[in-house]
């Protein structure tokens, strides 16, 4: 059961149920791939979107560190069914792969490590099925990913680190040919017998943490992340609001998957749905455009994109804390599209930026059914709509910028699409025509200024930011 604790979701798992839960990933046609959540690799994730961004897109989280559950338990009366290290996962799967004939690769740590522990993994498993393996020192990636894909290999283990490890695998996952995929951080060590785990009785009393302390007193920077931890686990002990409310329009306040969970539900009922990505342009302009407000009133899911509309709501008293890139929240609905069978429908930009947008989406997702596209640049509607209920597709992007985009999906709802998305300039931005800033730029809330520097026929649009913001410095937002 997934959960979410102090903004980590989480699955509320035994290690039989993870177990379980991973061979029935394993007779699936998709990859899928799990994650070991502990104090530290928490703390990362706080600092780290991407490592987040991976958390919340993996399909299980398994629940690795003491810290976790005292702090669940403390400061959200929440009890965690059982404490799942990553090695005892590790050797569960090289049983049920020995009994099932599932071909493992590993990749990771030192030459000599990795061998000493395939020694000794081949002593407890000898039937077990070795498709590969490889240190995890290496400056060439495609060469591994080419061998991982060539040798067949059911389940792969990565041992390089988090968030390394983690990185390497969400990356890389659908050219890997894997059915399975997990990050095992130390575990190739320990059974190489570098590293000897704690008694049973420690290990039992969550203590295993203070046991290899004191085998190894250089691991004290990595203990001292359990109280830190705790007090940003205090801090984050209420839940947040899942909808903020202000203006009248009701803004998400989920986290990605949830989002993602309920378009699922949009498409499952087969009726015409509106979803806006809104940022402070739009924000802006809803203000004055009382026919847009209507429509961003109106919308079934409202997801916010830019700071002005994390600044806007606080005008209000309210907290947004999962604010999403409309950019990135689109491409995570292709990644489902392909999972689930969807059909996808683009609409929108010039026909040579289309064209290499697309080619790029199928190169990163070569099983998604596209049942039809069309440039952005036309005068009649009736050609378009033709194409669009010809296609019958179960999810439409259109990438004609802010608030017109929106105003062509209402106009048109009578196709009944049941997903439909403005995706603004997402198909510049897949084509490679035009560049994303830096990570950094981008969490500091500042996308909108590189984008201007960068763009300098973007600046006049810049009115409507500063518009909004002496709005939200004086108050002048009426509700």
């Amino acid at each position: 059961m997934r959960i979410e604790i102090f903004d980590i979701p989480v699955d509320n798992l035994t290690k039989k149920e993870a177990v379980q839960y991973i061979e029935r990933m394993l007779n699936e046609k998709s990859p899928h791939f799990a994650v070991a959540i502990n104090p530290e690799k928490a703390l990362k994730a706080y600092q780290d979107e991407d490592l987040l961004n991976i958390i919340k897109n993996s399909d299980l989280n398994f629940i690795d560190g003491v810290g976790i559950i005292f702090a669940a338990k403390v400061f959200k009366g929440i009890k965690i069914k059982e404490r799942v290290t990553g090695i005892d996962l590790f050797t569960e799967l090289l049983k049920v792969a020995e009994e099932k004939s599932y071909k493992v690769y590993f990749l990771g740590t030192k030459e000599e490590s990795l061998k000493k522990a395939i020694e000794n993994i081949k002593k407890a498993f000898p039937s077990l099925q070795i498709a590969g393996f490889h240190n995890g020192f290496f400056n060439e990636e495609d060469k591994i990913i080419e061998d991982i894909a060539k040798s067949n290999a059911d389940i792969l283990f990565v041992g390089m680190g988090s968030p390394k490890q983690e990185k390497f695998i969400y990356k890389n996952l659908e050219k890997l040919n894997v059915k399975f995929a997990m990050g095992v951080g130390g575990t190739f060590n320990v059974y190489a017998n570098e590293f000897r785990r704690a008694p049973n009785i420690i290990q039992k009393l969550g203590l295993e943490w203070l046991y290899r302390f004191i085998l190894d007193p250089k691991r004290l920077p990595r203990i001292l992340t359990l109280p830190v931890f705790l007090k940003e686990a205090y801090k984050r002990r209420f839940t947040p609001k899942k909808e903020v409310e202000f203006l009248g329009i009701k803004v998400s306040n989920r986290s990605l998957i949830e989002n993602l969970d309920i378009v699922q539900g949009f498409i499952n009922k087969k009726e015409f749905h509106l979803i806006v990505t809104i940022n402070g342009e739009m924000l802006s302009r809803a203000i004055s455009d009382k026919e847009f407000l209507n429509i961003l009133k109106e919308a079934d899911l409202v997801i916010p994109d830019g700071i002005g509309v994390v600044l806007g709501a606080r005008r209000f008293g309210e907290r947004i804390t999962q604010r999403i890139p409309g950019i990135e929240f689109a491409w995570e609905l292709l990644r489902l599209a392909e999972k689930k069978g969807y059909r996808v429908f683009f609409l929108g930009a010039k026909e040579e930026i289309l064209q290499s947008a697309i080619k790029k989406i199928r190169e990163k997702f070569p099983n998604l059914e596209i049942v039809g596209y069309h440039n952005g640049y036309f005068k009649d509607d009736n050609e378009i709509r033709k194409e669009i209920i010809n296609s019958k597709p179960d999810i439409l992007l259109v990438g004609m910028g802010g608030i017109k985009q929106e105003k062509w999906i209402i106009k048109n709802k009578d196709l009944n699409v049941p997903a439909n998305i403005g995706v603004g300039g997402s198909f510049d931005v897949w084509s490679g025509k035009v560049k994303r800033a830096p990570a950094w730029v981008r969490k500091l809330g500042v996308e909108w200024l590189y984008r201007t520097v960068t763009q300098p026929e973007r600046i006049w649009r810049l009115k409507n930011l500063v518009v909004l913001s002496f709005k939200l410095i004086v108050g002048r937002i009426d509700d």
